[in-house]
């Protein structure tokens, strides 16, 4: 069947779709002429199906203008393009034979891909896409006011009317004891679906749990009074952790606090043994056990000379005996002058739940971000007697540093709900989002899909207030000084404020450098250091594994000496409202549940050396993305692409990506058109080729801009590299000839038998 033909494909595909009607095949043929790939999908045929050019009154030759459209398609705007010119009221097809023909369609293509068929895979995207609208809001959705549910930063949306996925868990009447679980994708309106359901089943009394205060007190805005919304800690502090009053610890508890509890041991650092010790805790109070054993303890931990070791199982041992003291002094109710035995959050939670409280005044609870809670908070709320409503984004785990499990996986349930079209962005937003999932994390039973508004990922042509999301802090800094120099600064937002990023410890660490001007350090822990000077510090946050120490140290050697006039710059050109800034910069932790109308991707996410010719020519098997990576690490990405609403402008990674998928975005043009505006020749680096002037189409690159300002211009690709890039779509470009270019040797490529079965097909 040809160099990229499938070997098999399921049997009846083809037959299905022949078995479409086409009652009058001239109406329909006139409501085709009105697509704006329609002349492209006539010579294509005319190419390539010689014998059916000159049969247009045909049904045949109805199916393949529509087969041609649908591999000539830009995007999904160009199916539902083909959807409006069927639905005409000229047209002859109805609702039931467009659907038909666009299942069999989406049908045929995903064999193909299933079968190895060397295709994008945004051909069968930009049908099932198109399908899903189709089946989910035939008609306009109609409004219904609710004057507590509006547009903001967090996505809470007016409530439209809801889709069959969101009917689906409304009509769902929950029992007690019973788990429901619903994975939410990015913008699906999971919080909105909620308060629909609250608002459902009146009769009963719920718990929202929320994952931070600031998210529930937005609940307590807009969900009706049936719903109680609370945090688990502030639950925890009612019950329990307002009995330590002055003894709570309001920070977190860490190495350096640790260390001066721990006897000397010879040979081995304070610090490092000091972290051992919080990393067990840690690891305790986020579990469900009720003592601390050698299982919470770290596997690996980090010697003197910094090299990452295995723990050896008697270390363990005293490392459960050290933090079985420091616990059994936590509890204790009287003060203490040492702060490594106050209380802490996470501490006073532990001991609710190891006090198996009954929430037995409540319905139904509903956990939101529950791919966020540790196994503790699980074990409380699963422990109670009533239903229970699991609802969040097992791919925005973002948490797992704190002990968080992803409970929408590991929990047992008793039914499962999906939330999959995002009302956040369009279709190209959407298919990048889409493509993470499917590409980096496997997921093949569940597509990501958007609303029907217009989405960029081109980064061309960006104005207005963007948004840049980084993986750290250290980017998040660099990015602020750029764009606050020069003659014009920017203003900027720095998410979560100025004290939160932690601007003046940054200045702090820089006076550790320059004790002879005996400058005030403001900040309680790095005062500790004055007398060390900032090499100590560094060892200490080496040792401990403090990560967020080390960024800000390794801002300080970085820039040095422009430290205070950075930091006043930037505190200058801070805005405490992002609707006044030109810039809102940050991590993804901080982006985590917002929005943005454009968003940047930094260049400082997960990075794989990919080899650039097996993205640039189309080997047969493209190399796969290493296993290796932390699941964190894809999630990261995942968020910050899809907290775009209009416009997303991607890093060079990203686009690699996509590139896996034979994603190039490559556009078709006729070549009497190109001509008219410019000379034949290939745009592709190291090509020297000329494109044949008796080509019918030709494939033309889209022009690019990449998060680190580099440009891709708009180009036309010559038969050899629209080979190379598309596989066998690139023969529909009628060129007599397939060159190659000069490094590889001559080969003549034939049209595969595959794309006469597309177009024949239909």
């Amino acid at each position: 069947m040809g160099k990229w033909a499938a070997e098999s494909y399921p049997d009846g595909c083809v037959a299905d779709v022949r078995s479409c009607h086409c009652r009058d095949p001239t109406a329909a043929l006139a409501c085709l002429k009105r697509h704006s790939l329609f002349l492209k999908a006539e010579v294509c045929i005319a190419k390539n199906l010689p014998d059916l050019d000159g049969r247009k009154e045909k049904p045949a030759y109805v199916r393949a203008v529509m087969a041609a459209i649908v591999l000539l398609a830009g995007g999904v705007r160009d199916i539902q393009e083909l959807v409006g010119c069927l639905q005409r009221p000229s047209s002859p097809m109805s609702l039931m034979d467009i659907l038909e023909v666009l299942y069999s369609t989406a049908t045929l293509l995903y064999a193909m891909r299933k079968n190895e068929v060397q295709i994008s895979n945004r051909l069968h995207y930009n049908v099932f896409y198109c399908l899903y609208h189709l089946e989910t809001f035939p008609f306009s959705p109609a409004v219904k006011h609710n004057p507590k549910l509006s547009s903001g930063k967090r996505g809470l949306r007016p409530v439209l009317q809801p889709t069959s996925e969101q009917q689906q868990i409304l009509n769902h009447a929950l029992a007690p004891g019973e788990v429901v679980k619903i994975v939410a994708f990015a913008g699906t309106g999971k919080t909105s679906t909620l308060i629909q359901y609250a608002t459902r089943w009146s009769e009963l009394n719920f718990l929202y749990l929320a994952f931070n205060k600031t998210i529930a007190q937005q609940a307590s805005q807009v969900f009706p009074a049936n719903v109680t919304c609370k945090t688990i800690h502030s639950l925890a502090f009612a019950e329990v952790g307002r009995h330590y009053g002055r003894k709570l610890n309001l920070g977190s508890l860490t190495s350096y606090l640790v260390s001066f509890v721990l006897s000397n041991r010879q040979g081995q650092s304070p610090f490092i043994r000091a972290k051992t010790v919080v990393q067990t805790l840690a690891a305790f109070f986020a579990s469900a056990d009720v003592a601390i054993t050698v299982e919470h303890t770290p596997i690996w931990c980090k010697n003197n000379r910094g090299q990452k070791v295995l723990v050896e199982e008697h270390e363990k041992h005293i490392i459960v005996e050290e933090a079985k003291q420091i616990w059994a002094k936590m509890k204790e109710l009287g003060p203490t002058e040492e702060v490594a035995h106050r209380m802490t959050h996470d501490g006073y939670l532990k001991l609710w739940q190891l006090q198996k409280p009954s929430l037995s005044n409540y319905d139904a609870i509903l956990v939101d971000e529950a791919q966020d809670c540790t196994p503790a908070v699980m074990d409380i709320v699963l422990s109670q007697t009533c239903g229970v409503i699991l609802v969040g984004d097992p791919h925005q785990q973002i948490y797992t540093f704190r002990g968080a499990v992803n409970s929408l996986l590991n929990v047992p349930h008793s039914r499962i709900f999906y939330l999959t079209q995002s009302f956040r962005f369009g279709s190209e937003i959407a298919y990048v989002g889409a493509t993470l999932l499917d590409v980096c994390k496997k997921v093949g039973n569940k597509t990501l899909v958007g609303n029907n508004q217009e989405s960029d990922v081109s980064g061309v042509g960006v104005e207005g207030k963007v948004a840049r999301l980084s993986r750290n802090n250290q980017t998040v800094f660099e990015d602020a000084v750029n764009v606050t120099g020069g003659n014009s600064p920017a203003k900027i937002h720095l998410l979560g404020g100025l004290k939160a990023f932690g601007l003046e410890k940054i200045h702090d660490l820089w006076k550790l450098l320059h004790p002879e001007l005996k400058l005030e350090v403001k900040d309680f822990f790095i005062k500790r250091w004055v007398e060390k000077g900032l090499a100590s510090i560094k060892d200490y946050a080496e040792k401990s594994e403090d990560k967020q120490l080390e960024i800000k140290i390794g801002i300080v050697e970085k820039y040095r000496e422009r430290i205070p006039e950075l930091v006043n710059r930037i505190r200058q050109c801070h805005v405490w409202h992002p609707e006044d800034a030109d810039y809102i910069l940050g991590t993804v932790h901080k982006a985590k549940g917002l929005e943005f109308d454009t968003v940047q991707i930094s260049g400082d996410f997960v990075s794989i050396p990919f080899t650039w010719p097996y993205l640039g020519r189309f080997p047969r098997n493209p190399p796969a993305l290493p296993e290796a990576i932390p699941e964190d690490e894809w999630n990261l990405l995942y968020v910050a692409v899809t907290r775009a609403k209009k416009r997303l402008v991607m890093s060079r990674f990203l686009a690699d990506i996509l590139k896996v998928t034979k994603e190039y975005y490559v556009r078709f043009e006729l070549t009497e058109e190109v001509c008219k505006k410019m000379s034949l020749w290939c745009s592709e680096h190291g090509c020297c080729n000329s494109i044949p002037a008796d080509s019918l189409l030709i494939p033309e690159r889209m022009n690019f801009v990449y998060t680190d300002g580099t440009r891709i211009p708009e180009g036309l690709l010559c038969p050899s590299c629209a080979v190379w890039r598309l596989g066998p779509i690139a023969q529909l470009t009628g060129s007599p000839t397939m060159e190659q270019d000069t490094t590889s040797p001559p080969e003549n490529i034939e049209v595969p038998s595959m794309v006469h079965i597309l177009l024949e097909a239909f």
